[in-house]
């Protein structure tokens, strides 16, 4: 790979900084906003939501007038409501979606600091290490982050309805995951071809 290869002009341009910067924050900014606010900490309320599933009829009219006849709405998801939150249900809430926000905001980082370590050629021992810990990074964030935010809703849901509480495993996206064995496999293919290009270069 040459010093001007696509990925190195791509990120020493000025335009793609910027998109990148742009793009960064605007997708921080909605993993950040896009459940509870600010972590649920700008809210007067903690909201916890059961892990059990209910068949709960609706029969009030304005939800059966938008249904076909004959068809009965019902909700299954159950939430309680505290509108006199303690410091450590707003700690518990908070962590709900952290976990999250984290795992997306660092891999964010991770990605232009490997795009800049990027900026010479691809085959480099710096860009397959950045590019190995940008997948452990992904792995190990996309398997634990939902579990630690379903732990802290159990926790949540103790604080307002005990005997609703019951930990249970939450599924896992699968792409996140699969994202991050996929750049740890291609941290070696790239680790190889840095060693290869070591070698070519000592017998030139």
């Amino acid at each position: 790979m040459t010093r001007h290869s696509m990925i190195g002009q791509a990120a020493r341009r000025p335009a793609i900084f910027a998109i990148l910067v742009l793009v960064t924050g605007v997708i921080t900014g909605m993993v950040l906003y896009s459940r509870d606010g600010f972590f649920g900490l700008n809210s007067d309320f903690v909201v916890a939501e059961s892990p059990h599933g209910y068949g709960i009829p609706l029969r009030d009219e304005a939800f059966v007038q938008i249904a076909r006849p004959g068809v009965l709405p019902s909700a299954s998801r159950l939430e309680f409501i505290d509108g006199s939150p303690e410091p450590d249900q707003y700690a518990w809430q908070a962590l709900t979606t952290l976990p999250g926000f984290v795992v997306a905001a660092g891999a964010f980082l991770l990605l232009w600091r490997l795009l800049w370590g990027a900026r010479n050629g691809v085959y480099l021992p710096l860009v397959a290490s950045r590019v190995r810990f940008l997948g452990w990074w992904l792995l190990a964030g996309g398997l634990l982050a939902p579990q630690i935010e379903n732990l802290a809703m159990t926790r949540l849901l103790e604080t307002v309805a005990p005997g609703e509480a019951g930990y249970q495993l939450r599924d896992v996206p699968l792409v996140v995951p699969l994202v991050g064995l996929g750049l740890l496999a291609l941290a070696s293919v790239l680790r190889e071809g840095a060693r290869m290009r070591e070698d070519l270069e000592g017998v030139v």
